[in-house]
């Protein structure tokens, strides 16, 4: 009885082992989904840089012309000759509008790094422990059950 338990301790930390490794583990499963979604995302992220500098060196390439100049003027305050100027006393007002959102880029969230290979060999040494105990409680009750109906 010994030799079996021994024996089925052994083949199912022998199988578990790598198997939790593949899944958990430091460039495991998990680990390599984690990765894909954050290369998403930093892909995500330099697409829209990419397209934030052509827009950046259109407006360069732009900025001789009469009307780019007349634009900039505008969005500065600056108005042409003839045009009526109203101006909005908002002091009162600055408590009630709402903060205006950042830009920024969020916080990444920490991705899966997997687990260290100790703590994946202590997590299959548990699951062969218990597999082997199952295994023991389920022999000694078939005995017991032959030995009744015998």
């Amino acid at each position: 009885m010994t030799r079996k338990f021994l024996f089925v301790f052994a083949i199912s930390l022998v199988l578990s082992f790598p198997l939790m490794l593949s899944v958990f583990g430091e460039g495991g499963f998990l680990h390599n989904q984690a990765l894909r979604r954050e290369i998403e995302t930093l892909r995500y992220s330099q697409q829209v840089l990419s397209l934030q500098v052509d827009s950046l060196k259109n407006q360069r390439d732009r900025m001789g012309e009469r009307d780019a100049i007349q634009d900039a003027a505008f969005k500065y305050g600056y108005q042409s000759e003839g045009e009526q100027v109203f101006y909005f006393d908002l002091e009162e007002d600055d408590a009630s509008l709402p903060a205006p959102a950042t830009t920024g880029t969020q916080a990444a969230l920490p991705s899966f790094a997997g687990l260290s290979t100790t703590l994946v060999f202590l997590l299959a040494l548990a699951f062969s422990t218990l597999l082997a105990v199952c295994y023991i409680l389920l022999v000694g009750k078939r005995r017991k059950n032959r030995g009744s109906d015998g």
